[in-house]
């Protein structure tokens, strides 16, 4: 008997980490997205990444992908804002 699991992704999953938004929601959307205060982190493409300013104290999990985007060590879940180019 094959085992069949299902394949998730992140935007699938109830385990994503990056939400994307082409211009900054509201401050509540933005702190119950981050779980928390949060901090602004300038992106390198004009898009801004908003991220939890306590997570690595609140020990979070490291962001994978998030900190590949920013070049360091992100965690928890962020958002990032800003259009996406076509």
């Amino acid at each position: 008997m094959i085992n069949k699991k299902k394949i998730m992704t992140s935007q699938q999953s109830n385990d994503k980490t990056i939400f994307y938004y082409p211009e900054e929601p509201d401050l509540e959307t933005i702190q119950k997205t981050v779980e928390g205060y949060f901090a602004v982190v300038p992106l390198l493409d004009n898009k801004m990444m908003y991220v939890n300013e306590e997570g690595a104290l609140k020990n979070l999990p490291v962001n994978q992908e998030a900190s590949e985007i920013a070049g360091f060590k992100i965690y928890g879940k962020v958002l990032i804002i800003g259009k996406t180019k076509l």
